[in-house]
């Protein structure tokens, strides 16, 4: 992780292209102090000379080598690369991996565009090893346009209705506030907001938000705001917070990562809405693509997105 980390400080002198938040050092290190305490981590790193082209972070599991982190709470993944050394790069990582005795490695979730699913297969398959690839999930995600407007013509005339219609009757019901918070300290603050809107409009997601869950939340937050890549929003109502987003922004795109609505406010569509505004905070931001992620969800659709399949990768490395 010391090497990653070094790579992610570096990695505009380096020319580095880091593909997502969720192979960043602080995303691995938040899930590793939290839900991965067991995990074996380590880099597997491309050199040519005195030069990274490219790296992978991986951990041991069973007989493969995987992606760092648990893919219920990592979206995908991908490998880091130098932009335009794709092809050397995966040659050497797959001698990496062979020096290393890794007798095979298991990529997933990854994007149908992504290193590992275009030039890593390519290249194992070049030097006869058996690759693996397998449809997994679907991510849903939409390219943004210049304005709001823009956006709302991109929808289907009923779609643009009904878009108009809610955030209309949600205005009709009292005074409306939609609050960002960006800084470490305002989104430590209002996590424990968050959290209460995370569990109250569905019984699975209150199972789902453990102890061991909520510190990794924090954590996460902690270590990605101070990176400058939380957008964590409350809607109010009147004062009042009755919907949750908590997004993730890399500078080009904003991924919805989780979000939630207080269950006595589904009347005013709280948590679409609140969806609906992060859109409209993307667009205004300038991004270039907005991920609502894993899950093929309706109102992912209708709000525009569409569907991305994602695959995992097995290659197995000869002995």
């Amino acid at each position: 992780m010391d090497e990653l980390r070094r790579l992610w400080n570096e990695r505009n002198i380096l020319g580095l292209r880091w593909p997502n938040p969720f192979v960043s050092p602080a995303w691995i290190d938040a899930w590793k102090e939290t839900l991965g305490a067991d995990a074996d981590i380590f880099a597997l790193s491309a050199w040519e000379g005195q030069a990274v082209l490219g790296a992978l972070p991986l951990m041991i599991h069973g007989d493969a080598a995987r992606f760092a982190g648990d893919p219920d709470i990592f979206d995908y993944f991908d490998a880091v690369v130098i932009p335009g050394a794709e092809e050397k790069a995966a040659s050497l990582l797959l001698e990496a991996a062979h020096r290393q005795g890794l007798p095979s490695l298991d990529l997933g979730p990854v994007r149908p565009d992504s290193f590992v699913h275009t030039h890593l297969t390519e290249t194992a398959r070049s030097q006869g090893l058996e690759v693996f690839v397998q449809p997994e999930a679907v991510t849903v995600e939409m390219e943004l346009p210049d304005t709001w407007d823009g956006y709302l013509q991109r929808l289907s005339g009923k779609q643009r209705h009904e878009v108009r219609r809610k955030m209309r009757r949600l205005e009709e019901a009292g005074a409306v506030s939609f609050r960002i918070h960006t800084d470490p300290h305002d989104v430590e603050r209002a996590l424990p907001v968050f959290f209460e809107l995370f569990k109250s409009n569905r019984r699975d997601k209150a199972g789902f938000l453990t102890q061991s869950m909520r510190s990794y939340f924090q954590s996460l937050c902690r270590a990605m705001s101070r990176e400058g890549m939380v957008r964590l929003s409350l809607l109010e109502l009147d004062g009042r917070s009755i919907a949750g987003t908590l997004c993730l922004d890399d500078g080009k795109v904003i991924y919805l990562y989780n979000n939630g609505y207080d269950a006595a406010y589904g009347a005013v569509s709280a948590g679409w809405v609140s969806k609906v505004f992060t859109i409209r905070d993307a667009v205004e931001l300038g991004r270039e693509r907005y991920e609502f992620l894993r899950g093929d969800e309706v109102y992912k659709f209708r709000l525009g997105g569409g569907e991305v399949q994602l695959f995992r990768v097995r290659i197995h490395m000869r002995g």
